[in-house]
C-alpha cells in the first residue's frame, strides 16, 4: 500500500509527520511523486506565527515551490504522461473570473493556493494538481531546479512589469531569496550596474558573488545617500523593495532617479509613509508585483538555456523527514539562510 507521508504544522513553531490522504486524480489532473520543495519565506511566517483569521486550520501542511515526476494523469490529460518530470505552478485560478479572463489570472480572488490556509501545501509525498499547471522540465534541468521556478517566476515578473532593459540601473532593497533572484532576473535581461541594499554582509557576499557591481551595508550606511552617489548623483533608475520592510519601502522614493520606477515586490506589512509629493516632483511610477502569471515557460528556458543559475540561491538542503529544523533554521540564520530546500528521500 502506498503511504503518503507529509509534514504537519500543529502550532507555532511545532511540526510533526504523518499520513495524508492519496489524491484522486481528476480527469485534468497529474499525480505527482514529490521530488523537491522549496521553503519560501510566507511558510516560515505561517510556521513561526501562525494566520489568525484561520485558528482551526491544524494540522496543516506548507509547501507551495514543488517540482516532481508524474505518476499518473487523468484520461482528459493531453500534455503530460507518465513518467514526466515537471515544475508545479501552484495558484489554481477560478478561470472565469474577469481577471482570469482578462491574462491576469495571479489576481483571481477566488484563486485555490497550496499552503495558503485552507488549502494543504506539497510538502507530502504526492500530490495532485492541475495538469496545465504542471510543466514540463528539460532533460538538462534538475528536479531541485524545477522547485525555485517558483521564486524567480515572482522575479521574472517584476522585472518585466518594471519595463527592466539593457542599459537601466537599478537597486534592489533586500538580499534574502526574492532579492537574489532579482539580482539574477535582471542580470538575464541584461542589466549589469545594479546594487543591493542588506543589512548582513554575508548576504551582500552571495549578491556580489551573483553579479551585483556594488553593495552597501544599510546598518553602516546611509542606503539611500550611497545608493544616489553610486548611481552618478542621480540615483537609479529602477528600484525593487524585496525585504518586505516599511523602512525601505519609504526610501525608494528619496533613491529613485527622475522618471525611474519603483516596483514593490516584498510583503510590506503595516503602514508605509511615503513622500508623494516628492514622487510628483520626480514624476515617478510605483507598481507592485503579486506573485506570477503566464511566465513559467520563459522562467524555465531562462535556467535551462543557462542565463540563470537559480541553484546558485541554495543554502542548504533537508530530508522531508528534517523539515522542522529547516523551518527552525529559516527562524534562527536569517542572516545565513537565503533558501532552504527539502529533498523528498527518494529524489
Amino acid at each position: 500500500m502506498t503511504i503518503n507521508h507529509a509534514a504537519y504544522v500543529l502550532e507555532n513553531r511545532k511540526m510533526t509527520f504523518g499520513e495524508a490522504k492519496m489524491p484522486e486524480v481528476g480527469i485534468h489532473d497529474a499525480l505527482i511523486k514529490m521530488k523537491y520543495c522549496g521553503v519560501c519565506g510566507s511558510d516560515v511566517h505561517f510556521y513561526e506565527h501562525g494566520e489568525p483569521e484561520f485558528p482551526d486550520v491544524y494540522p496543516f501542511i506548507l509547501g507551495h515551490e514543488g517540482a516532481g515526476e508524474v505518476i499518473a494523469v487523468g484520461s482528459a490529460v493531453k500534455n503530460l504522461k507518465v513518467g514526466d518530470r515537471v515544475a508545479i505552478e501552484p495558484g489554481i485560478p477560478c478561470r472565469t473570473c474577469e481577471w482570469c479572463a482578462g491574462g491576469r489570472y495571479n489576481l483571481c480572488p477566488n484563486v485555490v493556493f497550496p499552503s495558503a490556509p485552507r488549502e494543504p501545501g506539497i510538502l507530502r509525498n504526492y500530490v495532485c494538481h492541475p495538469a496545465d499547471l504542471c510543466f514540463k522540465l528539460p532533460d538538462n534541468m534538475s528536479y531541485e531546479e524545477g522547485a525555485l521556478i517558483e521564486p524567480l517566476a515572482v522575479a521574472m515578473t517584476a522585472a518585466r512589469e518594471a519595463g527592466a532593459r539593457i542599459g537601466q540601473s537599478a537597486v534592489i532593497l533586500g538580499g534574502g531569496c526574492i532579492g537574489l533572484v532579482t539580482l539574477l532576473a535582471l542580470r538575464a535581461m541584461g542589466l549589469s550596474n545594479i546594487t543591493v541594499v542588506d543589512l548582513f554582509d554575508i548576504r551582500l557576499n552571495k549578491a556580489k558573488e551573483l553579479g551585483a557591481k556594488n553593495v552597501v551595508n544599510a546598518r553602516e550606511k546611509d542606503p539611500i545617500a550611497e545608493v544616489i552617489r553610486l548611481h552618478d548623483g542621480l540615483g537609479p533608475d529602477l528600484v525593487f523593495e524585496t525585504a518586505g520592510s516599511t523602512v525601505a519601502a519609504s526610501q525608494t522614493i528619496r533613491m529613485c532617479k527622475r522618471g525611474g520606477t519603483i516596483m514593490i515586490v516584498g510583503n510590506v506589512t503595516g503602514e508605509t509613509k511615503l513622500d508623494l509629493q516628492l514622487m510628483t516632483n520626480k514624476e515617478l511610477t510605483i507598481k507592485s508585483n503579486f506573485r506570477y502569471s503566464n511566465i513559467y515557460p520563459t522562467t524555465i528556458d531562462a535556467v535551462a538555456s543557462g542565463k540563470i543559475d537559480v541553484k546558485s540561491i541554495i543554502s542548504r538542503y533537508y530530508k522531508l523527514s528534517e523539515a522542522p529544523q529547516a523551518f527552525e533554521d529559516c527562524i534562527n540564520e536569517k542572516s545565513t539562510m537565503v533558501k532552504a530546500v527539502i529533498k523528498f528521500e527518494d529524489a
